[in-house]
């Protein structure tokens, strides 16, 4: 069996080159990423009936995890470590793939590429940016694979892909959106508070904030934005002066701030759209001889280590998300997919997280269960370890109770 081809993978083929006409020059590496990825994907649409035929649950199933990532980023890693536990407390094989931001025709072909990777996954949980989703779908239901996408999508995309999980794939079980707007709104409401309690304001009388945003391939990094204008609109008192998109480095955090800084020096907000642009903000501030805090008000969007390492040390106000722990869930929920326990009637195929905002009153907490993940029992959470699971719980609580006296030291 195949599957006929779409207008967007025609639009990609290369066209053949006539005899009566010079050859073409030679193309980019992006027009190379494009062809090479298109002819990996039609010989994966060619396999052969058989190639879709349904398996039984594994006893030690394969997962993969398809994410982007940057030089010297600190918060994929640390959300690896979190789901290598659950995969030794539940019993699977987990296996992260990181690709670069830059180029996402290239991420697209080597996402497509690790589907056939011997030995295949038995599922995939994938963080796509724009036009990613399509063609990781259809080639990996070429192959039978279910593929779990950690959104959030670009609207424009929806129609392509059937407008919701389980309508045109019948392979893409869920969808799992972080709230990113409420995201980008919580952090700025809190530097504009701690901002405001230190009249931090410039010479107009207004608090005047300037944003480190994400990368504009990826849908949340607008959302997040969004956040951001709401809370400065809804403030009497604040006017943004610049948001600057970003590939997520630190570096690029510590760069911009300083140009941000030099031509708006009356700055007092330094929004950052992840923990990691935030500390290189942080760096940029204090080289300018501002003191956090004090004069200078910023923080990140993660509650990653190195968020909650900069709150507890006074250098950021707050960083503001869904608790790491949430990767968890998703990571217990495709186990529990895979071995036919389906979540669809309790959560739906759609399931957005919740966001917490951790300051100096609370980071503790946080740190100290991010220090005890390695001691829980990731079984008491799964339906399929744990058959008496009436309903799932994935409170932040229920991790904190789970993680015992640990946590509590």
């Amino acid at each position: 069996m195949t599957f006929p081809l779409t207008h967007e993978l025609r639009a990609l083929m290369p066209h053949p080159v006539s005899k009566t006409r010079p050859p073409p020059a030679p193309c980019s590496p992006q027009e190379e990423a494009r062809r090479h990825f298109v002819t990996t994907l039609l010989g994966l649409l060619a396999l052969p009936e058989g190639a879709l035929a349904a398996t039984a649950p594994k006893a030690r199933p394969r997962i993969a995890f398809f994410t982007p990532n940057s030089e010297g980023n600190t918060y994929w890693p640390q959300v690896f470590r979190i789901m290598g536990f659950v995969a030794q407390s539940l019993g699977f094989e987990f296996v992260p793939y990181s690709f670069g931001v830059q180029n996402r025709f290239a991420r697209l072909r080597d996402a497509v590429q690790s589907l056939s990777a011997q030995p295949r996954p038995d599922a995939v949980i994938a963080s796509v940016v724009i036009g990613q989703s399509h063609g990781i779908l259809e080639a990996a239901r070429a192959m039978d694979i279910p593929v779990f996408i950690l959104g959030p999508l670009f609207p424009a995309e929806l129609p392509t892909l059937g407008g919701a999980p389980r309508v045109q794939y019948q392979n893409w079980p869920a969808l799992f959106n972080w709230a990113e707007a409420q995201k980008g709104h919580a952090l700025a409401k809190v530097l504009l508070q701690a901002a405001q309690r230190q009249n931090a304001v410039a010479d107009d009388g207004r608090l005047h904030v300037v944003g480190l945003g994400g990368d504009p391939s990826w849908f949340g990094s607008g959302l997040r934005e969004a956040g951001l204008r709401r809370a400065v609109a809804e403030h009497p008192n604040a006017v943004l002066k610049q948001v600057v998109p970003t590939h997520w480095r630190q570096s690029e955090g510590q760069q911009l701030t300083a140009r941000l800084l030099a031509r708006f020096p009356q700055a007092s907000v330094f929004w950052a759209a992840s923990d990691q642009l935030g500390s290189g903000a942080v760096q940029a501030l204090t080289a300018a001889g501002k003191v956090p805090g004090k004069t200078a008000f910023t923080g990140g969007l993660d509650l990653s280590e190195l968020g909650l390492d900069m709150v507890s040390q006074g250098q950021f106000v707050a960083t503001a998300a869904s608790p790491l722990m949430s990767y968890a869930q998703v990571a217990i929920l495709v186990y529990d997919y895979l071995q036919g326990r389906d979540f669809e009637a309790e959560l739906g195929r759609e399931i957005e997280f919740p966001t917490l905002v951790a300051t100096r009153d609370n980071a503790a907490q946080h740190q100290r269960l991010g220090r005890c993940v390695h001691g829980i029992d990731f079984k008491a959470f799964s339906k399929a370890h744990n058959p008496r699971l009436s309903r799932y719980d994935f409170s932040f609580e229920a991790f904190l109770t789970a993680a015992g006296v640990c946590a509590r030291a």
